[in-house]
């Protein structure tokens, strides 16, 4: 090949090199920026892809943030009503004075949240349901205790079958009675957590898990609510601390147990207390005994003979001279002054304070005691209800057993108890709102006058055959709240030096009228009687203090210095202490012997004097008078008038009484065969 033709060749080769250089350089370029353009698009994907990844998990912390939120508040909706339900009904005085049943009564409020939750699916339905019940019973509890001074109670629901005679008890217009400022304040709160719970509802979707929540939340509430005597103690001590309970004016009304222990705790509190459990250490044969014991017992005195008995059972009939900010042109109590020269009088330890006189009808009656049963108990209403009842022991039974004839009369039966006076054994009884025709014209103030009543006892001894013996018991109603001025037209006393309010001096004007008609018509009974040639006598008891408000819904009688001494003991006794007074028209008078007794001692002690045969029981009854005379559910009296809270630990002799006494109450009244 010449050298031309390899130039030729060379330059060919060396082109084509140059070219496949060229085309792998390019080639490299363009797989380079391939590769870059790749990993670009995969790095914006990345970044698309983390950005929508930290999307979701926002969304989704979101939504668990929300999740929570909404149970935080749906767990926190049921401690507000708690709190509501406890607000509307203790009136602005809430006060947890026990930790441990803020707690219980909490749980009882999400107990029936989620079991009303499990039957209507949403839970804001069922705030809207438990806003509503609170409401209502926040305004009937409001004016139960304006007309009662105790609010609303878990055994009220035993009165719904007199609930036409309860509404009785109130006169006028019913509206006054509320106070709208607390419950617009409690209606606004109400409204508030209904539209937070709507906001945040949530809802059992499957049937199942309604079925397992609302099964379960039943099982606990029957657990909790059967009667099983340690899970009770143990409940009462932990919660409620019975057995340690040091703070005794915390628990002596009603109002003051759920300002202690919340109020549903302290429904529950008031259910466990009064249960009919045998007391600790229960024996049965030693009752049995003890009954056998008295049945040897001759009585020493009958020196009372077979009289008739005419009881005065009046309303709220309390000595008003004992007010110091209030004094009146003329002595209210004169008349009644004097009667207790010609008789014997005693100041009565009621159980009862403002309301519920036929507690009272229950100690006289039949010799049981309202410290042996638990706050709130209501044994016309609670124990009578039982068909066993009826061979419950009774003073008209040992009356009519004695060939006595028994008559009851009200003035107006608040309660509904023919059936409770069948059982006590009463022969007639007659509630003269029902039958009296003019009833209407007989009316002082706001209520059948005492003079009406008064005419019926004169009118029932002159008719009566010389050869019986009657047992003739009437409830007053003149003196029965409410009270204001205006209701009467006419006042025979005045009030002459004040230093209460023209409200509140009105109010004990108003009182103090009653209280005047009350001593003009016991003076007119007493000089009746007096010309019979039978011998009677004259039983005359208040049954518990007046409840005297003013339209704050303050208790006058609280703000006074008679019941503010520094004696706390001393003012609680007082609060419960009434007047009693045993009149006759022969020379023989009844011996108390006492200072003070309990109504459930006074006619005990009258027919332990008469020329009767009584039952073993009323003589042991009369014969641990003279160790334990008086005692309610807050305090008891020994002989030497000392004074001791019912739950502190009491002399020897005295705590062995009280003990067999609790024993022999339950086997007489509360057991069951």
């Amino acid at each position: 090949m010449n050298r031309n033709m390899k130039k030729h060749v060379n330059n060919d080769i060396g082109k084509d090199v140059t070219i496949d250089m060229k085309k792998n350089i390019n080639n490299d370029i363009e797989k380079d920026m391939s590769i870059d353009i790749k990993k670009s698009k995969n790095k914006d994907t990345r970044k698309n892809m983390d950005k929508e990844k930290e999307k979701e998990t926002k969304k989704d912390n979101n939504k668990i943030r929300k999740e929570i939120n909404k149970l935080l508040i749906i767990a926190i909706i049921p401690v507000f009503l708690n709190q509501l339900l406890s607000y509307g009904i203790c009136n602005l005085r809430l006060s947890y004075l026990y930790m441990p049943a803020l707690f219980f009564s909490a749980a009882i409020m999400y107990g029936i949240y989620f079991l009303i939750t499990a039957i209507v699916k949403k839970t804001h339905i069922a705030t809207y349901i438990i806003a509503i019940i609170i409401f209502i019973i926040s305004i009937i509890s409001n004016i139960k205790l304006y007309y009662t001074g105790s609010p609303i109670y878990l055994s009220d629901v035993y009165f719904l079958n007199n609930i036409g005679e309860v509404t009785g008890l109130v006169k006028g217009d019913v509206l006054q009675h509320i106070d709208y400022v607390q419950h617009l304040i409690l209606l606004v709160l109400l409204i508030g957590i209904c539209i937070i719970s709507k906001k945040y509802s949530y809802e059992i979707k499957t049937n199942k898990n309604r079925i397992i929540i609302g099964v379960s939340i039943i099982v606990a509430f029957a657990i909790i609510f059967v009667p099983i005597k340690p899970k009770d103690t143990f409940i009462l001590n932990t919660i409620y601390d019975v057995d340690g309970r040091k703070d005794y004016e915390a628990t002596t009304t009603g109002l003051d147990y759920y300002i202690k222990y919340g109020v549903l705790a302290g429904m529950y509190g008031m259910e466990l207390e009064n249960r009919s459990t045998p007391p600790d250490g229960y024996n049965e044969e030693i009752v049995k005994q003890e009954l056998e014991k008295a049945s040897e017992i001759d009585q020493e005195t009958k020196d009372l003979q077979k009289p008739n008995i005419i009881v005065m059972f009046q309303e709220s009939y309390w000595d008003i001279e004992k007010i110091e900010e209030v004094e009146f042109d003329k002595d209210v109590t004169e008349n009644m002054d004097n009667l207790k020269k010609e008789g014997t009088s005693v100041n009565l330890l009621s159980s009862s304070y403002g309301g519920l006189s036929s507690n009272i009808e229950f100690e006289l009656l039949t010799g049981g005691n309202l410290a042996y049963f638990g706050t709130g108990y209501h044994p016309f209403i609670q124990l009578y209800s039982r068909k066993e009842s009826e061979d419950n022991p009774s003073i008209i039974k040992e009356l009519k057993n004695n060939g006595y004839k028994t008559k009851m009369v009200f003035g107006r039966d608040y309660y509904a108890s023919e059936n409770v006076y069948k059982k006590l054994g009463i022969d007639q009884y007659v509630n003269e709102y029902q039958s009296m025709e003019d009833y209407e014209q007989k009316i002082k103030g706001t209520h059948l006058s005492d003079e009406a009543l008064v005419d019926n006892v004169i009118e029932t001894l002159k008719n009566k055959s010389p050869e019986d013996r009657i047992f003739y018991m009437t409830a007053t109603i003149e003196t029965h709240m409410p009270f204001y001025k205006e209701k009467y037209d006419n006042y025979d006393i005045n009030v002459t030096n004040s230093s209460l309010t023209e409200e509140e001096t009105g109010t004990i004007l108003s009182y103090a009228q009653g209280v005047y008609d009350t001593n003009v018509q016991i003076k007119r009974l007493y000089e009746e009687i007096q010309k019979l040639e039978e011998p009677t006598i004259i039983v005359v008891l208040g049954d518990h203090l007046p409840y005297l408000y003013n339209s704050k819904g303050e208790d006058i009688l609280q703000k006074l210095s008679y019941f503010n001494t520094d004696d706390e003991k001393t003012n609680l006794l007082r609060k419960y202490t009434t007047e009693g007074i045993i009149l006759s028209n022969y020379d023989k008078k009844v011996d108390l012997d006492n200072e003070y007794i309990s109504p459930d001692m006074l006619l005990t002690t009258i027919i332990n004097q008469m020329d009767i045969k009584i039952s073993p029981y009323y003589k042991w009854l009369y014969s641990i008078k003279d160790k334990l005379p008086a005692q309610n559910q807050y305090i008891s009296l020994d002989n030497d008038g000392n004074i001791y809270y019912i739950n502190e630990t009491l002399p020897a002799e005295i705590e062995e009484i009280k003990d067999i006494r609790e024993e022999m109450q339950y086997y007489l009244f509360e057991r069951r065969d």
